[in-house]
Order: C-alpha cells, then structure tokens, then sequence
C-alpha cells in the first residue's frame, strides 16, 4: 500500500489543505493525473508524490483517509517544472495551485490518442516564449517569426491540444502567445520575452485566478535558469535583459525596490533622450479655451494645426481614451443623470448604426434614451463628455474635406478589422484617424505611415483616477503616443486643464528620471508600491445593506487578529462603481510593508517574493472569508 500526495485540480477552500492524500496500491510518477473523491464529487488531481507507509501507521491514524478511484494516466502527464511554477503561484496569489494546474493540462485528457510514439525521446533544442498581451500584438509578432507556434484563447480544443504536445515533446521551438502560453509543458525553455510589459492585458482581471504575466515570467525563468527580457514601449533599457529570472525595469513601480531615501531614477538609454525632442510640443491649456468662449473639443492651436496639416496633404492621429459619443447624459432641470439599472454608474451615449442608444461600458446593458427627464419630466436633456463617436461627429464638421475614420472597439472590435483600418492609414487612404487604446497594440504600424501631428484631446482622463498609480499611467500613454512621431518637423499637442501637472509637464519632455524621483517620494510618504505589497479584498452581495455590515465586520476582524503595526489596513468601504451587475460592491485595502531586512531579499527581482514575505502576509490572509475576493497586486484599487 503506497499513501499519494495529490493536488486537486479544482478550487479548495483556501483555510483547508491543498494537498491531500489518498490510498493507491502501487507507486504514481510526479505528474501523472489520477480521478480521486473530493467530499461528495469526483476531481481531476495531479499526483505530487508517492511514499511508503506502515500498516500499522494506519491502524493507530485518528483520521481515514480514501483510495484513489482510478489512475487516468500513469505518464507523468505535466512537468516537474509546472507543478514548481503552479505551487509558487498559488503561495504568491494565495489561491488554490490546483487552478494554475488546470491551467497547465493538456485540453484533451485521452490517453489513447496523447502520444503518437511514447518511446520517442523529446526533442533538447531550445525553446524560446514570448509573452504579449493581446492577440493581435501576437500574431503580428508570429509574421515576422514564421517558424514560431502562435497559442491564444482563440484557438480550437484540438489546436491547442496539437500545441501542447508539441511543445511537451520539444518539436515547438519559438511558442508566441498570450499570457496562459506561460503554463505550456516546456522541456528546454533558454529565453523568455515579454512584450510591452505594462500593457494590463498581460493581467487576468477578468477571470479567476488573478495572475500577471510578469510575476509569471519570472518564476518560470528563476526555474529553467533562462533569460528574461521585459520590453516596454515607454522606455527601453538594456537593464532589463537579466539572467536567472533577475528582471528589472526603470519605469515599472514593481521594479527592484529602492532603500528609502534613495535615487530610484536611471537615466533612459534610449534613441530618445529625455527632454531632447525633435517635434514642435504644445501643451494647450484647456481653461483658457473656455474663457474664450471655445467649447468644443478642439482648442484653438489644434484646429490650425490640424488644418494646416491637412492643406500640406500631411496625416493626423487623435487620441481619446473614451469612446462613444459622449460619457452620460444629463437633466440641466434637475441634475438627474441616466445610471445603467444594473450598475451604479451613468450610461454613455452612442451612436450605433445611426441610432441613439445608453450602453453601460461595464455590464453591457443597453437601453434608449428618453425625450424627457424620467426624475423631473423636463426636457432640458444634455449629453455631456467626448467620446470617439462625438470626436469624429465634431472633425467632419470642423474639416468637412478630410477622409476621417475610427479605431475602437465598437467599430473594430477584432483584430483583422483594426489591421484593414491600419492598412487604409498606411495607404494614406485616411487623413485623420480617431484612436483609444487600441493604438497600443498597433504602435509600430502607425508610426510607419509617419503621421505629421500626434494629438491628446484631453490628458485628463486616466490623471483623475482615485488610484495611486494614475499619474504613471497618464505619463506612460504620453510617451508610448509621442512615439508615433518619427523625424522632424512633427507636432505633439496634449489638451488639458490641468498642464502644471507634473505627470503632463515630465511625460511631454520624456523626463522619466525627474517625473519617477517626484513619484517615488509621494510613494514613499503613503507607504505605497515598491515600498509595499497592496491586497485587495473585494465583497459583492444583492443586498447593499448586507455587504456592508459584512465588510465592516471583516474589516475590523482583521484588525483584531493583526499583530504588526507596521500592516495598513482600511476601513471597509464602498467601491468607486459602488453597484455593478446588480451587486453592491465593497472593498478592503491591505498594505503590506517591506519592513523587515528579511523581506528585502532579491528574489526574482521583487522583495515580496521571499518565503518569509509571503508566510508572513498569508497568515493574516487566513482570516478572510471564501465569498471574498482576493486580489494580490491589483490592477487598480477602485
């Protein structure tokens, strides 16, 4: 009788063991896959380990412990390498490993049809993973490696399941994909490359578990001793090319963390220099256009410009980070505004097929807006905001000759719609292009058609954020557009009410040592990243007055069982869309300080990464409920 230590390969409970123990007559290899009872159901598990045990061990057990229903292959199914990197990950996330695992199987589980030849030795060539963090950055990555595997969700079961052998019998060589290609079954892995590394699609925001692609990446490279290479649109530097898993970058908050006190900022090694720029840079004040009675969406010096360029047969990009035709609709009567029924959070208004309509951007919800106020009856109705849709209503009539089209998702939404929109810029078959983010994913493209004028209408945006990283953000989408202007005598031009702000004034000379020394001190003061690791407890409940009374309650639970002052944590409180989907949403923030020498350990380049950090951490993470949320490194804390 042999004992099996197994991982389940499903949720558990996080205050309940993850690897459980089951009774098998003989021994399982590390990776192979078993069918196992779990309470009431069957599971899926990966076998972790095999010992011997003495019958009479069993005899004086004051437990009982199951057999293993059947053995669904007895090949090691998954790698050492991936069982490490899901165990290291369910520590670091503090959710279950046997997640990540699922992550990691193959999509078809028939042992019949796994192996075309079982006995065939796996190919030792050198397997090269680059990581992006959209499709379509992936596969225009794939056209110019023609050999290379490309693996994203759009792939078929089969497809993927061709992949996945491949890349376990090391017939994959160079593997291009989105983030959950890091759980590919890797035999020889050399080199690791992540695109755009800020970009928040290498993040699962959307599902669960929450994990980023550059807290993966690095693990995987610390496993196979592999290089590691973070590129960044923003600021390219050499130093972010290391060996072991040992990655850094200059203008990333999680980058290796600065003693306090000191310089955190490193001179940009870059073509483009900070502050040395060739374009004609206008920061337009947007609060002077409104004392001189301008309010439309394009000051003054823009419209000349735009216009000027157009008469020079010369191509404009203009950059809004809202799309729709305007961001709520409002009653000058009473002040009522239209909220999505769902949502605690004003509907924006579009134009879909010519068509008046409310869309909620965060459920969906769709509805028509009304002649009258439904609070006050009046008929004094204002849409209020620029979004794309009223950007591009305002450029026909401004500049009645230009060509003039649109780049969002409610127009391309697809990849190979956004590329035949590029394509018709490219061909200078468009003379004004309206974009929002999705220009990121399309930078190197865009730059190609040399366009003369770059322009912001508004840097206020993403800058009003009540999130601790706004500033960077805004400052990142500055540089990562001036980008786009490639020689001389090109215009950038940033529209704001706000242009003494420092994210503004640095981002439009590239200054990113003077703009991160300013930030890193504010950082410092409030105890936020890299000075400390936030966790992000989220309730959701139907019932507001429930959900409230809960969090509360955990809120001051915590605060009970903490035993380190050092430990931030907040008053429960409502979030920033305090009622999404019909749910009242309340959050908890969690700072957790690298106060200790023994958290200051370099490994993978992060501090909080050390055994000790995150022993300390989960300890007080023990005490949350399982219908709470756990987010460690959110995206944001709204």
């Amino acid at each position: 009788m042999r004992l099996i230590d197994v991982i389940p390969v499903t949720k558990i409970p996080h205050t309940q063991t993850q690897i459980l123990s089951y009774f098998f007559s003989s021994n399982l290899a590390p990776g192979s896959l078993v069918l196992i009872p779990l309470g009431k159901r069957k599971e899926i598990g990966v076998v972790l380990a095999s010992r011997d045990i003495d019958k009479m061990q069993i005899k004086k057990a004051d437990f009982s412990l199951r057999n293993i229903i059947k053995v669904i292959d007895e090949k090691p199914i998954l790698t050492n390498q991936q069982i490490e990197l899901a165990l290291f990950l369910g520590h670091y996330y503090f959710a279950s490993p046997g997640l990540f695992l699922k992550m990691a199987l193959p999509k078809i589980l028939n042992p019949k049809s796994q192996f075309q030849n079982p006995n065939k030795t796996p190919n030792n060539k050198f397997q090269k993973l680059i990581l992006a963090p959209t499709i379509a950055l992936a596969k225009k990555i794939a056209t110019i490696n023609k050999k290379a595997i490309l693996w994203h969700s759009d792939l078929t079961t089969k497809q993927k399941d061709t992949i996945w052998w491949k890349v376990k019998n090391g017939q994959a060589q160079t593997i291009i994909g989105t983030r959950s290609a890091a759980f590919l079954p890797f035999v020889n892995l050399k080199e690791i490359i992540v695109e755009d590394v800020k970009n928040s699609g290498h993040r699962s925001w959307d599902m669960f578990p929450h994990y980023e692609s550059f807290t993966v990446a690095k693990k995987l490279a610390e496993i196979f001793n592999c290089n590691l290479t973070l590129e960044d649109f923003c600021h390219p530097d050499p130093l972010a090319t290391r060996q072991g898993g040992e990655g850094s970058l200059p203008c990333r908050p999680a980058s290796p963390k600065p003693q306090r006190g000191e310089q955190a900022g490193k001179k940009d090694s870059s073509s483009r220099q900070s502050g040395t720029q060739n374009d004609n840079l206008k920061i337009i004040d947007m609060r002077e256009e409104l004392k001189a009675k301008n309010f439309y969406v394009f000051s003054f010096a823009m419209e000349d410009a735009i216009k000027e360029a157009l008469a020079q047969k010369k191509q404009v990009i203009l950059f809004a980070n809202r799309r729709g035709a305007a961001n709520f609709i409002l009653c000058r009567d009473c002040g009522h505004v239209i909220n999505c029924s769902d949502c605690d959070v004003p509907m924006a208004f579009h134009l879909i097929n010519g068509q008046a309509q409310l869309f909620c951007h965060h459920c969906g919800h769709k509805d028509i807006p009304l002649g009258r106020c439904p609070k006050c009856h009046g008929y004094r109705i204002k849409t209020v905001g620029s979004g794309t849709q009223k950007i591009e209503s305002e450029a026909q009539r401004f500049f009645p000759e230009a060509k003039i089209a649109r780049l969002d998702s409610d127009l391309a939404p697809k990849p190979i719609q956004q590329q035949k929109i590029i394509d018709k810029f490219k061909a200078k078959e468009i003379d004004i292009l309206i974009t929002t983010q999705i220009a990121f994913s399309w930078l190197s493209e865009l730059a190609a058609a040399k366009p003369s004028i770059v322009a912001i209408l508004s840097a206020d945006t993403l800058l009003h954020l009540p999130d601790f990283r706004s500033g960077e953000r805004t400052f990142q989408t500055i540089t990562g557009l001036h980008q786009l202007l490639i020689g001389k005598q090109k215009t950038f031009i940033i529209q704001t009410y706000n242009p003494d702000n420092s994210a503004i004034k640095y981002a439009a000379k590239n200054d990113w040592p003077a703009f991160w020394q300013e930030e890193i001190e504010t950082r410092e003061a409030l105890n936020y990243p890299p000075y400390s690791q936030i966790v992000k407890l989220t309730l959701r409940h139907r019932d507001g007055k429930k959900v409230g009374q809960e969090a509360k309650i955990l809120s001051a639970k915590l605060q009970q069982a903490n035993k380190d002052e050092k430990i931030e944590i907040s008053p429960a409180l409502p979030a920033f869309i305090p009622c999404e989907r019909g749910r009242f949403v309340w959050n908890i923030i969690i700072k957790f300080p690298f106060s200790f020498p023994l958290f200051r350990k370099e490994g993978l380049g992060e501090i909080y990464t050390t055994p000790e950090f995150l022993q300390h951490r989960n300890s007080l993470l023990q005490y949350v409920p399982q219908n709470w949320e756990i987010d460690v490194d959110p995206e944001n804390l709204l």
